[in-house]
């Protein structure tokens, strides 16, 4: 039997789908809901000549120095102070938790296998990605990163109609009418603020890829499942597919060997065994990369196409512990399909017994004009 610790918030469908098809499967799955500590929860490292040992105990947690086989390090959240502390105790007290957070994961599972590796917690910087696809032979937009008022025009300009403005984070705030999200748009010079604004936030520019259809292509281990998504049909998706997700057309498709070989190099140069990469098609049937997620959502696929079975693979990587693990379609793998009314319970009573991260949403009193870049609807982090 593995056991398998994952690291999440008490919002995430994709932490508690996992976890119960690992029961299923008759393996162990403890839930570390991060935002527990430390008001629900209590940790210590101990140690001496001898070597070390830990702890963490609290709400549905009871652990103290068990091996752990596989850490899934989902996307685990800060420590959660209360809200009432004074200002001053607070900032000490969010530096400690935060210094003991970080040395807790070095201790935990030193032996496990991690997806993904700690080492490997930079592969979501953008600029990385970009060079590191480049070095591996993928196609990348001509792009830049930056808040130099100047450069931006300049990068504007020189594509001048043919540019969009992506966000570093995923970002959305409430406005009066809604919640508004920030999506990839596109962005001329005359869209832009004044530069004393301008230069307060970096951003990213690119220059526009003409679009025959879009692909997700989610990498678990050496395992590599392509969906096409036909963008380009859905009026609301033909910037961006995140606005449309659950809407959206997609099929299987098979990924041509050359973009398999290098989506797999590029893994490896940013130390990660698990992404979901995004491509655009162009009429030209290139292959052009926008970026990698290392902790990308994937239940969203299956759910749209049942024939596409992600929640099995990705537990067989937990099973096996190895990228290269063995793994087929069979009538008896697991379908989040047939999980979803336990997926659902597990997550209503992780909402109901564990510290909600703070929101994240920033209250405004207005929607900002950057290229239509915000819109006041409901968004969703891929």
């Amino acid at each position: 039997m593995v056991r398998a610790l994952i690291a999440t918030f008490p919002d995430d469908v994709h932490a508690a789908a996992v976890a119960v098809a690992l029961r299923k499967k008759g393996h162990e799955a403890v839930l570390w809901y991060s935002a527990d500590f430390p008001t629900r929860q209590c940790g210590a490292i101990e140690i001496d000549g001898q070597g070390h040992s830990w702890s963490m105990v609290g709400e549905d947690l009871a652990e103290r120095a068990t091996a752990f086989d596989v850490v899934w390090y989902r996307r685990p959240r800060h420590p959660s102070l209360p809200a009432d502390m004074h200002p001053g105790d607070r900032q000490i007290a969010e530096r400690a938790c935060m210094a003991f957070y970080q040395a807790f994961w070095d201790v935990v599972a030193p032996q496990a296998f991690w997806i993904n590796p700690l080492s490997s917690r930079e592969a979501d910087l953008k600029p990385r990605q970009l060079i590191e696809a480049a070095r591996v032979g993928l196609a990348i937009p001509p792009t830049l990163c930056s808040n130099d008022p100047e450069r931006i025009r300049a990068f504007l300009d020189k594509h001048r109609g043919q540019t969009v403005y992506k966000s570093f984070l995923p970002s959305r705030w409430k406005t009066d009418e809604g919640v508004a999200q920030l999506f990839t748009s596109p962005v001329g010079v005359d869209d832009l603020p004044d530069d004393d604004v301008l230069q307060l936030s970096a951003g990213i520019f690119q220059r526009t890829i003409d679009k025959q259809y879009e692909v997700r292509v989610t990498a678990i281990g050496e395992h590599l499942f392509a969906a096409r998504l036909h963008s380009q049909e859905n009026d609301l998706a033909r910037e961006d597919w995140r606005r449309a997700y659950n809407t959206l057309r997609i099929e299987v498709m098979e990924l041509p060997p050359e973009v398999a070989t290098r989506c797999l190099a590029l893994m490896k140069s940013l130390g990660i065994v698990f992404g979901c990469f995004d491509f655009i098609v162009t009429p030209a049937d290139e292959f052009v990369f926008l970026e990698v997620n290392p902790m990308g959502q994937f239940m969203w696929v299956e759910n749209l196409d049942p024939s596409i079975l992600l929640t099995d693979a990705f537990c067989e990587l937990v099973i096996q512990g190895r990228t290269g693990f063995t793994w087929a379609p069979s009538p008896g793998s697991v379908r989040y399909a047939e999980l979803r009314s336990e997926v659902t319970a597990l997550h209503d009573e992780a909402a109901r017994r564990h510290v909600r991260p703070p929101e994240t949403v920033t209250v405004i009193d207005s929607t900002p004009d950057l290229g239509g870049a915000a819109r006041p609807e409901t968004g969703h982090r891929a």
